[in-house]
């Protein structure tokens, strides 16, 4: 194995760590940009247009949804409109039904089949579909002597006042609706010179309703991008805390100093993936103990900061030791590390122990600006569960202890397979 030191070995790290996250892009708070905006009262154009684009992502998801809603409910009180048609005029009900729903029910299937994308198109489908709705009433009129064509006249105005201030309608797209709307009843009802033409109240009502009903329409959308905006905000802070409460999930599962697993990932780790009885000729569940030869020593000689260095390239030693042999390595404490893995059998458990320290017992720790190199050793206790039943960790912990012990006696630097465990 390549000689290494371990401020070598760490000193990349953290240069790569950097190097991470300074590539990484800046992250912008939705969160923040949201409350600013609803703090500030700005209008949209002068948001940022990261908020911009989430505020009309979800608006337009919201109007799809809406827009299917409405086009349904219109359907509905079309086709159920011409029961009054029937009791006022029932010798032209065939007439005016074939008008009203040969205009309304094509655009309203149309519209309803656009999928979200086709936003733009369903918008116009829904708004030919009410000005139709309203033309048929007119039409509807035509034949009702008074008052009751007066009634139906009010429905062609209350239609516009009720549907205004509800439909996904935005921007222009609401005076464009006005326009079209109060141009076709208009000329309409001018074309086939309806009571309702012949009315002066018909103009000023229709202006008045067509004004308030616009400025209700502004003041409910002003409150919809509110909302919008706090949902943001909320969402946005929610997904925030529930990535600070995993990261800090994370941490309470890591060794600060070494960056491995600590002793309660472990046990985790052990309960999930190891904890389980294995059929007759799988590999079984294996238990490594190292801990660091005279390591007290080993600081009083070099200082403090050599051993912080020596724990972190033992840890990074047993990092890769894992991963090649597809196990999980931790650190329970002081200078005791674990590895969990599965093993065939005892030689084999026994040959990762000894690939992990002859790898350890060449590290070299660099002192004194390069003039001296410090070094350390590790003793090894192994633990391979047999027999049918579930293994136990607590019980592992203790084999591998004991395994331990006896490397140390034996004169340290050594690996040590424990008697049988099951």
């Amino acid at each position: 194995m390549q000689r290494m030191g371990a401020g070598n070995i760490c000193g990349a790290r953290l240069v790569l760590y950097r190097a991470c996250r300074m590539d990484r892009p800046q992250h912008f708070d939705l969160a923040a940009a949201a409350q600013a905006a609803l703090a500030g009262r700005q209008p949209p154009s002068t948001w940022d247009s990261r908020l911009r684009s989430a505020v009309e992502q979800e608006l337009g998801d919201a109007h799809h949804r809406e827009a299917r809603f409405l086009i349904g409910f219109a359907l509905t009180i079309a086709v159920l409109s011409l029961s009054v048609d029937l009791v006022v005029a029932p010798q032209h009900i065939g007439e005016v039904a074939a008008f009203r729903l040969g205009i309304v029910v094509p655009l309203g299937i149309a519209a309803l089949l656009l999928p979200r994308h086709m936003l733009g198109l369903q918008k116009v489908l829904m708004a030919l579909l009410l000005t139709g709705f309203a033309v048929s009433l007119a039409y509807a009129s035509l034949f009702v002597p008074p008052p009751s064509d007066a009634l139906l006249a009010l429905g062609v105005v209350s239609l516009l006042g009720f549907a205004l201030p509800v439909l996904p309608f935005r921007g222009w797209e609401v005076p464009a609706f006005v326009l079209l709307y109060f141009g076709a009843v208009s000329g309409f009802v001018i074309v086939f010179q309806s009571v309702i033409a012949t009315s002066d109240a018909y103009l000023p009502i229709m202006v008045l309703t067509a004004g308030a009903a616009t400025v209700l329409t502004r003041r409910v959308h002003w409150l919809e991008r509110r909302t919008l905006l706090a949902t943001l905000e909320a969402g946005s802070r929610a997904a925030s805390l529930q990535e600070s409460n995993t990261e800090l999930t994370e941490m309470s599962m890591e060794d600060p100093l070494t960056g491995l697993a600590n002793r309660r990932r472990a046990e985790e780790n052990f309960a999930a993936h190891f904890a389980m009885p294995v059929a007759s000729g799988h590999p079984k569940t294996a238990l490594l103990i190292l801990d660091i030869d005279h390591f007290k020593e080993f600081n009083d000689r070099w200082g403090h900061q050599a051993g912080d260095d020596c724990l972190r390239a033992v840890a990074e030693v047993m990092r890769h030791t894992s991963v090649r042999y597809g196990g999980l390595a931790a650190r329970f404490g002081g200078e005791e590390f674990v590895m969990l893995l599965r093993a065939d059998d005892a030689p084999q458990a026994l040959a990762v122990a000894e690939d992990l320290r002859v790898s350890i017992e060449r590290i070299e720790i660099v002192q004194d600006g390069g003039r001296a190199t410090a070094s350390c050793t590790a003793s090894i206790g192994i633990a391979l569960h047999q027999g049918p039943d579930a293994p136990i960790l607590a019980e592992m912990i203790s084999a591998a202890d004991e395994a331990l012990y006896r490397a140390k006696a034996e004169g340290r630097n050594r690996s040590v397979v424990a008697a049988q465990h099951a």
